[in-house]
């Protein structure tokens, strides 16, 4: 039985077309000072907590519920038309799936998840009418609530929820599974029970994130599906991704890979008022198509002839959106530009193994230019944040934010670390590729390498490939002592950042070694009283920004562009993908 997902690695040099990097590069030569660090903007009150109604022998905390007056939908008979660049996978299991923001797309439509959330990204009662956690951080228990139907019209039942966290998290998930998250927790995983409508998941460490992880505020698509008669076999995993059942507010009736997918309304979705909830999260509108089309001129010129009603854009088509009768929305803090460093600790030799070239490579870097001259100022790009922490994650700190440009240190980090003018530093290696949620990615990673180049005489290559491939070639240990320069989902809470990035000793996307960073690590992420974790963070994230694991560069507020069509929608924040779909009213 074949267990594994295979793709094709394609990698190529990068060739910005010169004059754009050259009028770039005029504007970052005008001078080599320090740009005036940017106003801080206030810290965010600490957040909301993941617990709900009690349940005996643990500790919830009080959930936000909403407040919007429920109404009556009316339904339109049309279609939405929605264009993105990406559908990484096209598996339509989370267990298949790296992790990519293009499974958001559709995810998220086809499923439901056992917590819901609310405008505000705050996780609210769903699937799971209480949620809820053990004083000692290792035992989950969700409580399902009656009458959840799946899209063929059958009972979503608890014993779903015990196969779901089975196939997803049991020890033989490492045989198959490629989710990271799904990988770590079947290596904690202690024992799951059914007690009544109580589906109880138990960890031998504390497991504090996996609330966030299994609900629609987290960063994933971490849902619940129908049993299956086994947890894996590869057949029946073909079959459900050639007629997948979920509980989400839409049910797939077409889909032709590489292209389109439809949906039709689930008028049982359970999201409504007549289950007691506040508002109704039933799309009001009959069918809805993704197409799949990288080209934003394409997206754009659809849009203006009406052939599509929401598009990703960049600033650059602005004013063509507009001129056709179209409007821009932003998605606020859509996506953060994620700069890891790869397995520098795999050997002592590379030069990223030294913290002063970590460093060098952070204060080389003129953010300001990036969010100026590529992404037309701080409407579209914010130099805020480290690595998945951003202004609206619990842990937030001005402290976090970018290092400031500065050649003369950088030159001097770069000295220290031993490479005085970049010699014996070898060819530095930059993997991206062609991102539809972070516009400009790879003329940003283009960018910063010409940096580097003009201020710390380093030898640069950047290459541009197909981001499943980059993603499994840094699990297998494939780019040591490369960077990776890529986009990423924004999160309220990135304390798993943490444990993959960190403590976890067998992720193939950990960034360090270092015993004592693992033990704080462990240490912060395992607080299970909030405010106190909410304390934890915001005084442990800015040492791991000091050790330069990751570079900080900034988050892109997503730029959608919206047909004449749209008489409404309100997309939520820290979402890379179409949200909100509920809020859209068509004319």
């Amino acid at each position: 039985m074949n267990y594994s997902l295979h793709y094709i690695s394609r990698t190529w040099s990068l060739a910005v077309p010169a004059l754009a990097l050259l009028l770039v590069l005029a504007v970052a030569c005008g001078s080599a000072a320090a740009p005036e660090t940017p106003t801080a903007s206030p810290q965010p009150t600490a957040a909301p907590g993941t617990g709900a109604t009690p349940t005996t022998g643990t500790t919830p905390t009080a959930s936000p519920q909403e407040t919007t007056t429920p109404g009556e939908v009316q339904v339109h008979p049309g279609r939405v038309n929605i264009m993105v660049g990406d559908f990484a996978s096209e598996r339509f299991d989370i267990v298949f799936s790296r992790g990519l923001a293009g499974d958001l797309n559709y995810g998220r439509i086809l499923h439901a998840f056992l917590v819901s959330d609310n405008e505000k990204r705050e996780e609210v009662p769903g699937i799971a009418s209480a949620w809820s956690l053990s004083p000692d951080g290792l035992a989950w228990t969700f409580t399902i609530r009656e009458g959840v139907k799946w899209h063929d019209g059958t009972e979503l039942v608890p014993e779903d929820v015990v196969w779901t966290f089975q196939h997803l998290f049991g020890p033989q998930a490492t045989e198959y599974a490629v989710a990271p998250t799904a990988l770590r927790v079947s290596r904690q995983l202690d024992t799951i029970d059914l007690n009544g409508r109580d589906v109880i998941l138990r960890t031998t460490t504390p497991a504090t994130e996996l609330g966030n992880t299994l609900s629609e505020a987290g960063t994933g698509w971490y849902h619940v599906m129908p049993a299956r008669p086994q947890l894996y076999n590869e057949a029946e995993a073909v079959a459900y991704d050639n007629n997948p059942i979920g509980a989400g507010p839409m049910k797939l009736v077409d889909h032709v890979r590489a292209s389109s997918m439809s949906f039709e309304r689930f008028d049982d979705y359970y999201y409504q008022p007549q289950n007691g909830f506040p508002i109704d999260k039933r799309v009001s509108f009959q069918d809805l198509t993704l197409h799949l089309v990288p080209e934003e001129s394409t997206r754009v010129a659809a849009l203006r002839s009406g052939e599509a009603d929401i598009v990703p854009i960049s600033l650059n088509t602005k004013n063509q959106v507009e001129a056709g009768g179209g409007r821009v929305i932003f998605g606020k803090e859509g996506a953060f530009v994620w700069v890891p460093f790869v397995w520098c600790w795999s050997d002592e030799s590379l030069p990223c193994n030294k913290k002063e070239f970590r460093q060098a490579l952070h204060y080389a870097i003129n953010k300001e230019v990036i969010r100026d001259q590529l992404y037309g100022g701080p409407e579209v790009f914010e130099v805020k944040g480290w690595s998945a922490v951003t202004p609206s994650t619990i842990g937030y700190t001005p402290q976090l934010d970018p290092f400031p440009y500065d050649p003369d240190k950088a030159r001097q980090l770069l000295a220290d670390a031993g490479y005085p003018g970049g010699e014996g530093v070898g060819k530095v290696i930059v993997n991206t590729w062609q991102s539809t949620s972070v516009p400009f990615q790879t003329e940003a990673a283009q960018l910063a390498a010409e940096f580097w180049r003009r201020d710390l005489g380093l030898d640069v290559e950047v290459r541009v490939g197909d981001s499943t491939a980059i993603r499994g070639n840094w699990a297998a240990g494939q780019l040591n002592g490369q960077i990776v320069w890529r986009d990423n989902e924004t999160r309220r809470d990135a304390a798993s950042t943490l444990l993959t990035g960190y403590a976890d000793p067998e992720s193939g996307t950990r960034r360090s070694e270092d015993p004592e960073l693992r033990r704080r690590s462990l240490e912060v992420a395992q607080i299970v009283d909030e405010e106190q974790r909410a304390q934890a963070l915001t005084e442990f994230y800015p040492v791991l920004r000091e050790e330069a694991y990751e570079i900080g560069i900034g988050y892109v507020n997503i730029p959608w562009g919206v047909g004449q069509r749209v008489a409404a929608w309100e997309p939520y924040p820290l979402a890379p993908n179409p949200s909100a779909l509920h809020t859209i009213r068509l004319k």
